[in-house]
């Protein structure tokens, strides 16, 4: 059974361990999820009852929001924000409710239509009745939930090697939902890290380290019960809210970027196959999407590969040809 629960690492969309075979952090002090060391500064407001953290570059600019994906926080956008608000796009990222700063009730519903619409109440809050929904993995689920169910609020979608498009069997969905149970997470052996981590990229790079390092001192702390759970309740609600079978539904123009060598989609224990053809298969059911592939890239490709990812979404925004405030 261990051998099972190992490989189920594979199947999440991002890696739930923490550990280096060459740097280990055992002896390094706790990290408080309230002390990530976030490369810019973060603000909190209380929305639909719970406290969410956010970023908020501020301006007049077109605004789109950045939505990060299972086990993540907005600190994985940080090779992204500074080139996107420095073109004159209004940056709003944002600490998923059981993630990063953001509190972690227990009580909260953790469903993918709660996100959806805690992330559309606190652009509200900030004066913003309709962005581009920008989301990575669990986040472009969340953000194709929320051009679903509230279409008003969704100008476009770019969709970072996205959940949703890849379908579940009922046994399949069952096994991974009783595979990545809390005690699972937090029990996750360290000395998995490097091979979990790196396994979203194509090819690592020590200057990204500090993922391994905040995952390991954050495991040391009583909160990351509450994240943990978090993890698990996510993994079952992109497992209920599918959307594969909706994607016809979606009219928001959509920008799909994937990394040719995602080891992630799709799931390489259950399904194998190429991500490419997930993707071809998911854009296709879309009325008004396309398809960027990434060649020498993996699932992480907002780190792996920011410059290019930061240019394709500029330009997605720059189609519009009402919009004339991003610099050329």
């Amino acid at each position: 059974m261990m051998n099972v629960k190992l490989s189920f690492l594979l199947v999440c969309l991002i890696a739930l361990s923490g550990c280096s075979n060459s740097k280990l952090y055992h002896a390094a002090p706790p990290m408080k999820f309230q002390d990530i060391a976030y490369p810019f500064g973060t603000e909190m407001k209380s929305v639909n009852g719970v406290m969410m953290a956010y970023y908020d570059s501020k301006g007049a600019g077109q605004p789109i929001v950045l939505i990060h994906g299972l086990a993540s926080n907005m600190g994985f956008w940080r090779y992204n924000i500074p080139t996107l608000q420095a073109q004159g796009v209004r940056v709003i990222a944002v600490d998923l409710i059981g993630y990063g700063k953001s509190s972690k009730p227990y009580s909260a519903p953790y469903t993918l239509k709660f996100y959806a619409e805690t992330v559309r109440a606190l652009l509200s809050e900030l004066g913003i009745t309709k962005a581009t929904w920008v989301g990575h993995s669990m986040g472009g689920q969340i953000a194709m939930t929320a051009a679903l169910h509230f279409p008003e609020s969704v100008e476009k979608l770019v969709l970072l090697s996205p959940a949703g498009f890849e379908a579940f069997k009922q046994g399949e969905g069952d096994w991974l939902r009783n595979a990545t149970t809390p005690d699972f997470v937090k029990k996750t052996p360290q000395e998995r890290v490097r091979a979990n981590i790196t396994n979203n990229f194509y090819e690592w790079n020590d200057e990204w380290e500090w993922l391994i390092e905040e995952r390991v001192r954050l495991a040391m702390t009583e909160e990351f019960d509450r994240f943990a759970y978090a993890v698990w309740k996510c993994v079952g609600a992109m497992l209920d809210e599918y959307v594969w079978d909706k994607l016809g539904k979606i009219q928001a123009p959509t920008l799909v970027i994937a990394g040719e060598n995602d080891n992630l989609i799709p799931n390489p224990f259950l399904h194998g196959g190429r991500t490419r053809e997930v993707m071809e298969q998911g854009v296709k059911a879309m009325p008004n999407a396309k398809l960027l592939m990434l060649p020498q890239a993996g699932h992480m490709i907002q780190i792996e590969r920011s410059a290019e990812v930061n240019e394709a979404i500029l330009n997605f925004l720059r189609t519009d040809p009402l919009r004339t405030n991003l610099a050329k």
